[in-house]
């Protein structure tokens, strides 16, 4: 396989996706309608058309997967235009299309008459190189604009010249295409319909070949036929990143298919689903009567059986709660390539999961609704001021990143939207338009800028179909949301105070860590109050191939890994102390979480990230932390490391967006509005405190642009312990504010327990979460009013004793009593 780091300087500036290779056999695809034990085979010779003349029975495994639906009674769309738009559509279109809409006026015409131009001046196909990456004028996504253009435009005449345009083009592409796969020949060559281009750009085809289909000749149809069924093939096994289809390749709706986690876990890359648009949407382009035996069209059983049904089950598991494991930086393409396509199924008519299984209706699964939620919470109450883009949020990142700041989502929450419209959630829909006016990069004064300055035609015609001229201002959808948003598919927390400008907010993130560009970030938490970030993540793409000690978390230095080249990302993982990237050991768990109107609190048990047993070093025994937020400014940080081997660095990490100083145990930061950060570092008691630049050796991969970390705190338990315990706490302060004093607290008796009070509060947290809990006792100053006790059993009652003792109150609590913890085992002593 081919990790991160080989990954061309192309390939990071136009922000492509993972990349490898494997090699499959091409097997014609077959319907498996057998139930759960069922072990049937694959049979290669069983054609195409087979899977258009099969009912497919869900069986009852698969439909657990997928969901339960009801069965919705539509007929497959006869007639065109039925992909994204329908016939019916249109004179609402075109009563939109007029000089008083100003998305079309200034919009959509203005980047159609240009490209016209482009066309005209020979620009257009001749700038066109026809590789399988990017090119500065790609043929199709012109056609796809003309063709869109044919469809919305109020006369006749103006109707036929885009048309005619499109045609021009489309033929153009599809009559070399279909002279074979010809390595180094414009449009033929073998992953000219599967890589970056495809992903970009391959909606175009399909969409295309829809909306003019009344223009195209039977020759056309013959030639888009062939090429079609190849592309078809070469998406059914398709060879970049290694992981880019279902396995067994044939078998449709059968559980056969979710049985290797991994390669679930796969389905969440951009490429997967932009295969899975792709192929679904060419098979339903053509009319029967073009497409004889419906040996194209019975690819749509493998597009929904096989790659929806795997991405479908990922959503509900693996990904549950609406967030992706890739990030900012693909997710937003993973989920539009997915959105497009169960629009397109809706369109068509093909939306039936008595046909096709439950997974093909988008109302049937919440990661949607979820995905909207976790998008404005993952966003800041401020916007920062990008030179060429306007006011931009900044948003809580992880993932590989090369630009530090929230892209537009158009290509998902349009489609989402519009699915929303035809499906009767219009209340959902107007919450999308508010999000792309207002959210969007340079919010609603660029929002026309975004149309005619995308390199992308279909975002300008989504524009289009979203803005409805007539239709009423929406309203800010964010004060109708809880305070606090969890994921809990990739262990994402993200709470703030308010919507307000003047919020605190705090992320946490404990994820497993097995596909491309994710990053060591197990345990990572951030802190972000009145429009500015006091710490974060440091972002970047293949930054030190996704360290820790980039991550706000710990490091922890293991053996050598048996694969340990120079400057591969092994190596770089192993030299910093990171938890793996690709090849850790397994999941990590979160073992409690509360999420409370005055407090957060999490325990996360991260060790397995560490360890990475295939590739050798597994001498890390534990690493957990437990982390409390009291709002809005202090942060208890408690971590356990422990590992077999004596003399090995276990350092914490904490990213800052200034410089830093450290008097004794306490590190103070100013930020550029003036705000402050104090860290007072109480355990271990010994520890070394510095401050460093944050460009750590060996430097792989780049800084976010508009990324605003400039240095780390690092605390080391010198000597390298076995075991050693952290404890740092965090106050955000304003302008001018003095640190509240802080002290080490632990416990005298019963089990070991470890704390901090500021000011007047306490919070306490078990030396060992592995050790059964009997009582504990400890003592706090008489001016404490609030006590946080962590590790206990949710939802519990306990016993608890308070005795003066001077100034002085000693605290005895015991199993079994009147005072309840909460749902993550938090007893709140007021």
């Amino acid at each position: 396989m081919k990790f991160r780091k080989f990954m061309p300087v192309l390939i990071l500036v136009f922000m492509l996706a993972a990349c490898g290779s494997d090699a499959t056999l091409p097997v014609t695809p077959t319907v498996s309608s057998q139930t759960t034990t069922d072990t049937t085979t694959t049979n290669p010779r069983t054609t195409v058309a087979t899977i258009a003349s099969t009912s497919v029975a869900i069986s009852a495994a698969s439909t657990t997967t997928a969901g339960t639906v009801p069965a919705n009674n539509v007929t497959p769309a006869s007639n065109h235009p039925r992909l994204w738009v329908k016939g019916s559509d249109l004179p609402r279109l075109r009563s939109w299309a007029v000089d008083s809409n100003p998305v079309y006026k200034s919009g959509i015409l203005v980047l159609a008459n240009r490209a016209k131009a482009e066309m005209d001046n020979g620009t257009v196909p001749k700038g066109d190189e026809g590789t399988n990456t990017y090119v500065d004028y790609p043929t199709e996504t012109y056609a796809e604009l003309f063709a869109f253009m044919s469809l919305i435009s109020n006369d006749q005449a103006t109707r036929d010249d885009y048309a005619k345009r499109a045609r021009t083009l489309l033929m153009f592409v599809i009559n070399q295409a279909e002279q074979g796969v010809a390595e180094g020949k414009p449009f033929r060559d073998q992953e000219f319909s599967t890589n970056d281009r495809s992903r970009w750009h391959g909606e175009a085809f399909s969409l295309t070949v829809d909306w003019i289909y009344s223009y195209l000749t039977p020759k056309d149809k013959e030639s888009i036929l062939k090429v079609f069924l190849r592309w078809s093939e070469e998406n059914l096994n398709a060879q970049i990143t290694g992981h880019d289809h279902p396995e067994p390749i044939g078998k449709v709706n059968d559980p056969e298919l979710v049985k290797d986690t991994r390669e679930i876990r796969w389905s969440a890359n951009n490429y997967w689903t932009a295969h899975m648009r792709n192929l679904g949407q060419m098979a339903m382009a053509l009319d029967p009567g073009d497409d004889p035996d419906n040996k194209l069209g019975a690819y749509l059983a493998n597009a929904t059986g096989a790659w929806l049904y795997v991405f479908d089950h990922f959503l509900r598991n693996e990904g549950k709660g609406g967030m992706l494991p890739e990030g900012f930086e693909y997710s937003p393409q993973t989920t539009a390539y997915a959105i497009q396509f169960l629009l397109a199924l809706h369109t068509a008519g093909q939306d039936n999961p008595a046909k096709w299984g439950p997974q093909v209706s988008l109302n049937g699964n919440p990661f949607w609704s979820d995905f909207v939620q976790g998008y404005l919470h993952s966003l800041g109450s401020n916007t920062v001021m990008n030179p060429d883009l306007g006011p931009v949020y900044q948003p809580a990142w992880y993932g590989d990143g090369l630009k530090y700041w929230s892209p537009d989502f158009i290509q998902a929450f349009a489609p989402l939207a519009l699915y929303y419209g035809v499906t009767g959630n219009k209340a959902a829909q107007a919450d999308l338009r508010w999000i792309q006016t207002n959210l969007a990069p340079g919010g609603a004064d660029y929002l026309l800028k975004r149309i005619t300055n995308t390199t992308f035609y279909q975002d300008a015609i989504l524009y289009f179909m979203l803005f409805d001229p007539s239709a009423p201002a929406p309203a800010d959808p964010r004060p109708k949301l809880k305070l606090s948003f969890f994921a809990p598919g990739m262990g994402r927390v993200l709470s703030r105070t308010s919507w307000d400008k003047n919020a605190s907010w705090f992320t946490y993130k404990l994820s497993w860590n097995s596909v491309d560009h994710q990053n060591g970030d197990g345990n990572q938490f951030e802190f972000y109050r009145k429009g500015e970030w006091l710490t974060k993540e440091r972002s970047g793409y293949d930054l030190d191939y996704g360290s820790s000690d980039n991550h706000n978390t710990l490091t922890l230095q293991n053996t050598a890994p048996e694969h340990n080249e120079a400057g591969a990302f092994r190596n770089v993982n192993w030299l910093l102390g990171s938890q793996w990237a690709h090849v850790s050991n397994g999941n990590p768990q979160l073992v409690a979480y509360s999420p409370a109107p005055n407090y957060e609190y999490v325990l996360g048990d991260a060790t397995p990230l560490y360890n990475s047993e295939s590739e050798g070093p597994v001498s890390i025994l534990h690493a957990s932390r437990s982390i409390l937020w009291i709002k809005p400014d202090y942060i208890f940080v408690y971590d356990r490391a422990e590992s077999k081997n004596s003399g090995t660095f276990k350092r914490f990490w904490l990213n800052l967006p200034a410089v830093a100083s450290v008097t004794g145990n306490q590190t103070s930061m100013t930020t550029a509005s003036g705000q402050k950060l104090f860290i007072t570092t109480l355990l271990p008691s010994n520890a070394s405190v510095t401050i460093e630049a944050a460009s750590t050796p060996p430097q792989a991969g780049d800084v976010a642009e508009m990324d605003s970390i400039t240095h780390k705190l690092k605390v080391e338990a010198p000597g390298g312990p076995t075991s050693v315990r952290f404890l740092n706490v965090l106050q955000g302060a304003d302008a001018g504010a003095n640190a509240d004093n802080v002290t080490l607290i632990q416990s005298s008796g019963g089990t070991s327990y470890a704390g901090a009070v500021v000011k007047n509060v306490a919070a306490l947290f078990p030396v060992d979460i592995t050790t059964s809990f009997v009582t504990v006792i400890y003592t706090v100053p008489a001016s404490v009013t609030e006590q946080y006790v962590t590790g206990l059993k949710p939802n519990t009652g306990y016993n608890v004793a308070i005795q003066k003792k001077g100034n002085d109150s000693q605290v005895t609590i015991t199993l079994g009593g009147p005072s309840q913890t909460d749902v993550g085992g938090v007893l709140v002593l007021k």
